[in-house]
C-alpha cells in the first residue's frame, strides 16, 4: 500500500512539473477543434449550402481527417510528449534522483508513459466536447458526428500511441537530448527514404522498372508511422481497413514492449553520451552511412551529363568519409577522432557498392523476367498513352475483368505479341540530350511508345514491367488488341460494372467536346443517366481498331464517383474517374442521348467563330511560331485540328510535332482551346 501511494505521489508531482505540457496540447486543440469549428461554421453557413452537406462537411472536420489541424496537433503532441517524457534520461542529476526514489524502475516508466497518453486524450476528448457544443448552438448536430468522430479518434490515439514510442525509443537509444530529437526522425524516416533511394537505382538501371514496382516498398514506409498515419487515414470515406488496426496494435504492443525492455537495460551512466547502448549505436551508425553513401552516388551519378560510373564511384567515396567523419565526430565528441573506426566506413562503401553493384549489373534478373504462359494466371496490358487512365491496384478488380485477365493470359496470340515486344523492348540510356531509347543495334528510336504489363502469375504473386517499344513495330499489332471484346474490359473499368452500380456509385456524368467547354449530363433523372451509361457502354464495346486509328473524338466523359457511402473504395473510385470515355462520330446511340439533353458535340470547329490559330513547330531546341488571322488558312487548318482534351493518342501516329491554340470568341468572350496537329496531315509551315 506504501508503495502505490509513492507511486500516486511521484505520479501527481510529475504532472505538476510537466503541466505546461498537456496546457499547450489543451490550447492547441482548443484553437483545432470549438474555436476553428465555430469559424468554419460561419463561413459554410453563409455560402448558402444544403443543410445535409453542412453536417457533412462538419463531421469532417470533427474527425480530423487530411492534412488538418487536428492530425498536426497529434504529429506535434507526440513529439512533444515523446521527448519530454524521458528528457530526464539525458541528466545524471536527474536520472540519479530517480533511480534513487524508494520506487521500481518498471512503475517510474509505466508511470510516465500513461502521463504521456493522457496529456493527449483529455485535452482531445474536452475539446471534441466542446465542438459538439458549437454544432448544438448552430443546429446541425447529429447523432452520427458522435460516432464517427469517436471513431476516427481512436484512430489519431492509435498512430498517436505509435509515433509517441518511437520518439521514446530514440530517447531511450541516445544520451543527449539533441541527438534524441535527431533519432527520432531517423526512426521515422529512414524506411522511406531507403525505399525512394532504391526506386531511383531501380529507374536508372532498369528498362522495365515501373514506379513501386518492389515487394519490399510497403513494408519499408510501413517503418514510418508519420508515412502510414496519412497513408491509411479515412479522407473521404468512414471506413478503416481492418488490416490497419490490427498491424497498428500489433506495432504499439512491440514498441512499448521494446521500449520497456530498453529502459531497464539502460544504465545510469548512459546519460551524457552519445549513444546509450554502444553496440546498437554502432549498427545505426552504419545503416546511417550506407544510406547517405547511396544517395552521394547517386546524386553524382544522375547530375553528371551522360550518368558517369566514375562519377558515381566519386560520390560513393566522397559520402563515405563525409558521413563517417561527422558520426565519429558525433559519437566521440572529439574532432580529433574524425577518421576512428575506419573499417566501419570500408564496410559501409563496400555495401553501397554492393547494393548499386547489383541493381546496375541486373543480378537478380529483373529485366530478363518473362514468365511462360503456363504460368500465368491473369494479364493486363496497358498503353502508356492518353487512351488510359493511370495505373489500377488490384483493389480495384471486379470477378467479370479478372475473368477477362485470365482470358487475356491464354491467348497465344498475345502472349506471342508480348513474346515480341519483350525481345524487342528499346533500351534507355542517358545522354547529353537526356534520357533517349536505342533499339538492340544502337540505333535511336523516335517514336516511342510504352506498353504496362501487370502479370498475375498462378502462386499469387503479382509482377509489373513497362516496355519500350518502336512503335511503328508495334503499331498494328497493339492496336488489334481493341478487337478483343475482353481486352476494352480491362481497359475501361465502366463496361465491368453492375447496372445497379450505375445508379448507386456514379454521381455525374461531364462530357467535354472539342470546343473545349463542360456541359453538366443528366443532372435531374438518374434513369436517365443510367440509360445514357449503358447506351454509351454497348458502343464501347463494339468499338474496334478501326474507330479508335481513324476517327477523330468529338467528346470525352468525365465520371464522378460517389464513394463516400462506403460501397467502393478509393481505389476503385480513382480508376474509374481518371479513365478517359471518348466519344467518337460513330456513335450514333450516344450522339442521339445527348442531343436529347441540349449537348451538341460539333465534329470540328465553327471557322466564323476562330478569331486566330497560333502555330509552335517545336524542332529540338528551336520553336516557330505563326499567328494566322487568314480564314482561308484557317479553314484549311481545320481537318487537322485534334483538340488536346479529346485526343486518344492513338489516331494515325501518335507523335505530332505542332501545338495549335485557337483563339475563339462566343458572345464577345475570347477563349482559347489547345490542339495538335497530327502528323501525317501536318502542314509546311511555309505555307502559312
Amino acid at each position: 500500500m506504501k508503495s502505490r501511494i509513492l507511486s500516486f505521489n511521484i505520479l501527481m508531482e510529475t504532472m505538476k512539473k510537466q503541466i505546461w505540457v498537456p496546457v499547450l496540447i489543451f490550447l492547441g486543440f482548443f484553437l483545432s477543434m470549438p474555436i476553428a469549428g465555430m469559424v468554419y461554421l460561419e463561413i459554410i453557413q453563409t455560402n448558402g449550402r444544403a443543410e445535409a452537406d453542412i453536417i457533412l462537411d462538419y463531421t469532417r472536420f470533427l474527425a480530423g481527417t487530411g492534412m488538418s489541424l487536428v492530425t498536426m496537433m497529434t504529429l506535434g503532441g507526440a513529439v512533444l510528449t515523446g521527448v519530454n517524457s524521458f528528457s530526464w534520461l539525458h541528466s545524471r542529476v536527474k536520472t540519479d534522483f530517480y533511480h534513487s526514489l524508494p520506487i521500481r524502475r518498471e512503475k517510474l516508466f509505466v508511470n510516465q508513459v500513461f502521463l504521456g497518453i493522457a496529456y493527449y486524450v483529455v485535452p482531445y476528448l474536452v475539446n471534441l466536447l466542446l465542438a459538439y457544443v458549437v454544432g448544438m448552438v448552430h443546429g446541425i448536430f447529429r447523432g452520427s458526428m458522435v460516432r464517427l468522430s469517436l471513431q476516427t479518434f481512436c484512430y489519431h490515439l492509435l498512430f498517436y500511441l505509435m509515433i509517441y514510442l518511437v520518439v521514446v525509443l530514440a530517447m531511450l537509444l541516445t544520451g543527449k537530448i539533441l541527438l534524441g530529437c535527431l533519432g527520432s526522425v531517423v526512426l521515422c524516416f529512414y524506411g522511406p527514404v531507403l525505399d525512394l533511394l532504391l526506386q531511383g537505382m531501380a529507374t536508372s538501371f532498369f528498362d522495365t522498372y515501373i514506379t513501386n514496382d518492389f515487394f519490399f516498398s510497403k513494408i519499408l514506409y510501413g517503418l514510418s508511422p508519420i508515412i502510414a498515419y496519412f497513408t491509411y487515414m479515412p479522407n473521404n470515406s468512414w471506413s478503416i481497413p481492418g488490416k490497419v488496426w490490427g498491424v497498428g496494435i500489433l506495432a504499439v504492443a512491440a514498441l512499448a514492449v521494446l521500449c520497456f525492455f530498453l529502459y531497464k537495460r539502460r544504465a545510469s551512466e548512459a546519460a551524457g553520451r552519445s549513444m546509450a547502448f554502444p553496440g546498437l549505436g554502432r549498427l545505426i551508425q552504419y545503416l546511417m552511412e550506407v544510406l547517405v553513401i547511396l544517395g552521394s552516388g547517386m546524386l553524382f551519378y544522375s547530375i553528371t551529363e551522360h550518368a558517369s560510373l566514375g562519377w558515381m564511384v566519386f560520390g560513393i567515396v566522397l559520402g563515405g568519409a563525409l558521413s563517417h567523419g561527422i558520426m565519429e565526430v558525433i559519437y566521440e565528441g572529439d574532432i580529433r577522432r574524425v577518421m576512428a573506426h575506419t573499417w566501419m566506413m570500408g564496410a559501409s562503401i563496400v555495401t553501397a557498392l554492393l547494393v548499386i553493384g547489383s541493381f546496375y549489373g541486373d543480378i537478380f534478373g529483373y529485366d530478363a523476367f518473362f514468365p511462360k504462359q503456363e504460368e500465368l494466371k491473369t494479364l493486363r496490358i496497358q498503353s502508356s498513352e492518353k487512351n488510359y487512365g493511370g495505373r489500377e491496384e488490384e483493389a480495384a478488380y471486379n470477378q467479370e475483368k479478372i475473368a477477362s485477365m485470365e482470358k487475356l493470359a491464354q491467348d497465344p496470340q498475345v502472349y506471342e505479341m508480348l513474346q515480341e515486344v519483350v525481345q524487342n523492348r528499346l533500351q534507355s540510356i542517358q545522354s547529353s540530350d537526356g534520357w533517349v531509347h536505342r533499339d538492340q543495334n544502337g540505333e535511336k528510336v523516335e517514336q516511342i511508345h510504352g506498353v504496362e504489363v501487370e502479370y498475375g502469375l498462378n502462386g499469387g504473386r503479382t509482377a509489373n514491367r513497362v516496355y519500350y517499344v518502336d512503335y511503328s513495330q508495334f503499331e498494328q499489332r497493339l492496336l488489334a488488341l481493341y478487337d478483343s471484346p475482353d481486352y476494352k474490359k480491362i481497359i475501361y473499368p465502366l463496361t465491368t460494372m453492375a447496372e445497379a452500380d450505375l445508379e448507386k456509385r456514379i454521381q455525374s456524368v461531364q462530357v467535354t467536346s472539342i470546343m473545349g467547354n463542360i456541359s453538366q449530363l443528366f443532372a435531374g433523372s438518374n434513369e436517365a443517366r443510367v440509360d445514357f451509361l449503358k447506351t454509351f457502354r454497348g458502343e464501347l464495346m463494339q468499338m474496334d481498331q478501326k474507330t479508335v486509328t481513324e476517327e477523330v473524338p468529338i467528346g470525352c466523359l468525365d465520371l464522378t464517383i460517389n464513394y463516400e457511402n462506403g460501397e467502393m473504395t478509393w481505389d476503385e473510385a480513382r480508376v474509374i474517374g481518371d479513365t478517359p470515355y471518348y466519344i467518337y462520330p460513330s456513335f450514333t446511340k450516344t450522339l442521339a442521348m445527348l442531343k436529347t439533353q441540349n449537348v451538341e458535340l460539333p465534329e470540328t470547329f465553327q471557322p466564323e467563330a476562330i478569331k486566330s490559330i497560333t502555330l509552335y513547330d517545336f524542332q529540338g531546341d528551336e520553336e516557330e511560331e505563326k499567328k494566322i488571322t487568314d480564314r482561308a488558312k484557317i479553314e484549311e487548318l481545320l481537318p487537322c485540328l485534334i483538340s488536346d482534351g479529346c485526343n486518344n493518342g492513338l489516331i494515325s501516329t501518335y507523335d505530332y510535332e505542332l501545338r495549335a491554340e485557337i483563339l475563339l470568341e462566343e458572345k464577345g468572350y475570347n477563349r482559347e482551346v489547345v490542339c495538335v496537329i497530327r502528323r501525317d496531315r501536318m502542314p509546311d509551315m511555309s505555307d502559312f
